[in-house]
C-alpha cells in the first residue's frame, strides 16, 4: 500500500478560492397531469417544410396552450426499397444525423432553443424496431437484424413493411449502439425526451435498460413516450403510453354505438397507470390521419371534430393535437409524400382550441379530479371535480338534436366557459347536432355533504 501524502494548501488560497457547483439545468418538461403535446409532420408544413417553417409557428403553438413539441423522424430516410415520393419517415438510413429534407444540424439547434426559450419541451420520435434497407448497419453488422429460415435480412416479424429492416433485439452489440445514439440527441441538441416508435414490439428488458441508461445521461428531467398500451412500459420508466381504446372507442360511438360505452374505455385504460404516469389521449395523429380518415371522416362535421377533442382533452390522460388540427384541416395528410396545411383556414377553430386548453390548464379539477360520467345513448356526459370546482361536459354526437338527462344535484346555474354566460341546467338537457357545452361551478360544501351521506 503507498503512504499517504500529506496536503498542506495555504489559507488564503482557500479563502481565494470560491467553491462553485454545477446548478441542475432547466426543465421544459411539465408535470404529466399538465402536459399538452403537438405532433409535427414536417412535410405538411408547405409549401416550406422543415425546422424554419416549424420554428416560425412555435409562438402560435405556444398560444393554443402546448407546452411538448413531438418531432416526427428527424434522420435521413432511406432511398432503397422506399414508398411514396420521400419514403416513409420510419425508413432510417441513419440514426446519427439530420435529414437534409429538414434543414442543418444547426438549424435543429436552433429550432430547440426556440422552443426552450418558450418553455416548450422538444421530444424526438424515434424507431427502434427497423431501419431502412440501406442503413450502414446492413452490410457493417448483418448479425443485429432478423433473419428469414434461408439466413436473409427479414422485414419485421408480423407485418408487411417491405421497406425497412427488422432489427434482433437479442443482439447486445445492437442494444448498447442503439442506446448510444439516443443518448447522441439529448447530448448533442438537448432534445428532451422520445417518442419510441413501436414500443409494444420491443422487449422490456431492452426499454428497462435503455431508460435507465437516459435518464442517467442528464440531469434534466426526460419526457418518454411510448407508442404502445402495454402495463408493463410504465415499469420499463415511460411516463405515458398511447390512449388507442379509448379513441376507438369514441370513434365507434360516432358511428352510432352508444356514448354509455365511453366511460368503460376510460377505466380500461386507466388500470396500471402509477402516480405521475398517463396515457396519451388523441382524435387524430400521422397514422389516423393518413390512414384511417380525416376528422371530417371520422367526426362527421367540423363541429363534429371539435366535439370530439372537447371530451378526448377534458376526459382525462394528456392530449394531442396534430399538425392542422387546430385550423380545422379536413383533409387527409399523407407521411410519404408532401402536402400543404392551409394555415389561415379557420381561426374560429384555432381560437376555440386556445380557450378549451386554456381552460383545461387552469383548473386542477380537469388535471386530476374525480371523474363521473353519467353519459346517454347520444350524449357523451361527465362531471370532473376536486374539493373546489366542478366541471360538467355535456357533448352530442350525433348529427341531430339530442337530450340527455341530468342527475340530481346537479341542476341549477352554471357558467358556460366557452360561450362566457351563465346557463341555468334543467333535469333534460337539449343539445344541437355535435353539439358540447363545457360548465363550471364552485363546489358547494353543503352539497358535498349530501353526496358524502349518499354513498
Amino acid at each position: 500500500m503507498k503512504p499517504r501524502r500529506s496536503l498542506l494548501v495555504p489559507c488564503a488560497v482557500i479563502a481565494m478560492t470560491p467553491l462553485t457547483f454545477a446548478s441542475p439545468p432547466q426543465s421544459y418538461v411539465p408535470p404529466i397531469e399538465k402536459a399538452v403535446v403537438y405532433e409535427v409532420n414536417f412535410r405538411a408544413f408547405g409549401p416550406k417544410v422543415g425546422f424554419a417553417a416549424v420554428k416560425a409557428r412555435l409562438p402560435k403553438m405556444k398560444a393554443l396552450g402546448v407546452n411538448v413539441i413531438w418531432l416526427m423522424p428527424v434522420q435521413p430516410v432511406g432511398k432503397l426499397r422506399s414508398v411514396g415520393q420521400l419514403g416513409s419517415p420510419y425508413s432510417l438510413a441513419d440514426y446519427d444525423s439530420v435529414n437534409p429534407e429538414f434543414g442543418t444540424s444547426s438549424d435543429l439547434r436552433e429550432f430547440v432553443k426556440a422552443a426552450h426559450k418558450l418553455k416548450m419541451g422538444v421530444i424526438l420520435d424515434w424507431v427502434p424496431d427497423h431501419t431502412a434497407w440501406d442503413h450502414a448497419w446492413i452490410t457493417a453488422h448483418p448479425d443485429w437484424y432478423l433473419k428469414t429460415p434461408s439466413g436473409q435480412i427479414s422485414i419485421p416479424r408480423g407485418t408487411n413493411w417491405n421497406d425497412v429492416a427488422g432489427l434482433d433485439f437479442s443482439n447486445a452489440a445492437m442494444r448498447t449502439a442503439m442506446i448510444q445514439s439516443m443518448k447522441g440527441w439529448i447530448s448533442n441538441y438537448d432534445i428532451d425526451g422520445f417518442r419510441c416508435d413501436a414500443a409494444d414490439r420491443m422487449p422490456q428488458t431492452f426499454w428497462k435498460s435503455a431508460m435507465g441508461s437516459l435518464r442517467a445521461s442528464t440531469p434534466k428531467k426526460l419526457l418518454m413516450l411510448a407508442e404502445g398500451f402495454a402495463a408493463e412500459n410504465y415499469a420499463s420508466g415511460f411516463d405515458l403510453t398511447y390512449g388507442w381504446n379509448f379513441n376507438s372507442r369514441l370513434r365507434e360511438i360516432f358511428k352510432g354505438k352508444s356514448a354509455s360505452e365511453l366511460s368503460a374505455s376510460a377505466k380500461f385504460e386507466q388500470r396500471g397507470i402509477p402516480i405521475g404516469a398517463g396515457r396519451l389521449r388523441f382524435t387524430t395523429n400521422h397514422d389516423i390521419a393518413a390512414w384511417e380518415g380525416s376528422e371530417a371522416e371520422l367526426y362527421h362535421t367540423p363541429a363534429g371534430a371539435r366535439t370530439a377533442f372537447a371530451i378526448t382533452a377534458l376526459y382525462g390522460g394528456v392530449p394531442l393535437i396534430y399538425t392542422g388540427q387546430e385550423v380545422g384541416f379536413s383533409k387527409r395528410i399523407p407521411i410519404f409524400d408532401q402536402s400543404s396545411i392551409d394555415w389561415p383556414l379557420h381561426s374560429e377553430v384555432t381560437e376555440w382550441m386556445s380557450r378549451l386548453i386554456d381552460f383545461r390548464q387552469r383548473q386542477k379539477a380537469l388535471q386530476t379530479g374525480s371523474v363521473s360520467d353519467f353519459s346517454s345513448k347520444d350524449v357523451v356526459a361527465f362531471i370532473r371535480s376536486n374539493d373546489k370546482d366542478e366541471i360538467m361536459v355535456l357533448a352530442n354526437v350525433r348529427g341531430q338534436s339530442s337530450s340527455t338527462a341530468i342527475p340530481q344535484e346537479n341542476p341549477g346555474e352554471w357558467k358556460d366557459v366557452l360561450a362566457k354566460r351563465t346557463l341555468v341546467v334543467t333535469e333534460q338537457m337539449v343539445l344541437g347536432a355535435h353539439e358540447h357545452l363545457v360548465l363550471q361551478r364552485r363546489r358547494d360544501p353543503a352539497r358535498k355533504l349530501y353526496e358524502a351521506r349518499v354513498r
